[in-house]
């Protein structure tokens, strides 16, 4: 009877070992799944001297994910196919953002959907698209090129006759302008030159059909009260700017854009009114307004026409005198009413 429990307190502990060794196994196992071991290298470790000699380390190789599987309790183990580990590197996607903006620059600058076809101009009379694109150089070009604020520094530069300019960009390829744009009035004759004057005494190119226009026969500008070179200097197309005239336009450079005293364009158009029809108005900078005789003599009233009726009659009063003495003048001045005089 003793040996039968000798016998079986044996095998209870035989069993116990089993299970122990079982179970360690499993542990083992799971720990090998979560936690992979890594191989270390060995350090090398060199006494003395010694030279021409080197000693290669070895490449740490890539610790590769194992899965094992248990069956039941019996301890056995099925180890599947090892899978190596990925790892995706900051320094790998910088590069793939850096390929990906590259080829959204490229397609900016080079599809057909961005390239400017046609500009839409709106106010304009006199200029085309063409003269705009001449300054703009943008038709056919990226729509990505375009800086509205420049290109309307550049226009109201190389065109003094526009005004109020404004300038939208629309994507992905259209490009609305609109300005106003001066309408001339007066057209002012100083020898081979020809300005034209708005109603506010702006010089502006002569461009286009302006209409019937009063003309002035000059010797020389009539007073400027404004100057292009009083604004502040802007950078305009390199086709109309010379690198001698600190950024400044061709148009202004010749005097458009200026401003002359809007009292001297009144003052014409009243003398126009006065005079006998047909008669060539004159302008000279001593004596101001004035206009061409039909006894040849030239006739001059002054800038402006303050008591003009006075200033008539005492021409006519003059005329007569000279005409009883048979003196014919070159020129007579009644700009001073009570001091008119006239040359011989």
């Amino acid at each position: 009877m003793s040996n039968t429990r000798a016998l079986s307190d044996r095998a209870n502990q035989v069993r116990e070992r089993q299970n122990q060794r079982v179970q360690s196994r499993v542990t083992k196992s799971s720990q090998n799944i979560s936690m992979p071991k890594k191989r270390q290298t060995t350090p090398v470790f060199t006494r003395g001297l010694v030279s021409g000699l080197t000693y290669p380390i070895s490449n740490q190789q890539k610790v590769k994910r194992q899965f094992h599987y248990t069956v039941g309790n019996t301890g056995a183990e099925i180890r599947f196919p090892s899978i190596p580990q990925i790892k995706i590197g900051w320094r790998f996607l910088s590069f793939i953002l850096f390929v990906a903006c590259t080829v959204m620059i490229y397609f900016l600058l080079s599809a057909p959907l961005f390239i400017v076809q046609q500009l839409e101009i709106d106010g304009f009379r006199r200029l085309t698209s063409a003269d705009v694109n001449s300054v703009l150089d943008i038709d056919g070009k990226s729509i990505v090129w375009m800086n509205a604020m420049k290109a309307e520094s550049d226009l109201a530069s190389a065109f003094p006759e526009l005004r109020e300019i404004k300038i939208a960009v629309v994507l992905p390829n259209h490009i609305r302008i609109s300005a106003v744009e001066r309408q001339p009035v007066l057209s002012i004759q100083m020898e081979d030159k020809s300005y034209w004057v708005d109603d506010e005494g702006v010089l502006i190119p002569s461009r286009g059909e302006p209409g019937e226009l009063l003309v002035i026969h000059a010797s020389a500008m009539p007073p400027v009260i404004k100057t292009v070179h009083e604004i502040e200097p802007v950078t305009a197309h390199p086709n109309l700017i010379s690198p001698d005239v600190n950024n400044f336009s061709i148009a202004q450079i010749q005097g458009y854009g200026d401003q002359i005293d809007p009292l001297v364009v009144d003052a014409a158009f009243k003398l126009s009114l006065e005079i006998p029809a047909g008669s060539k108005i004159l302008y000279n900078s001593n004596h101001g307004l004035g206009w061409k005789s039909e006894g040849g003599w030239d006739v001059f009233v002054g800038l402006t026409l303050d008591k003009i009726e006075y200033k008539l009659n005492a021409y006519d009063a003059m005329i007569s005198k000279l005409n009883e003495e048979g003196i014919a003048p070159s020129m007579v001045s009644i700009e001073y009413l009570h001091a008119p005089y006239y040359r011989e």
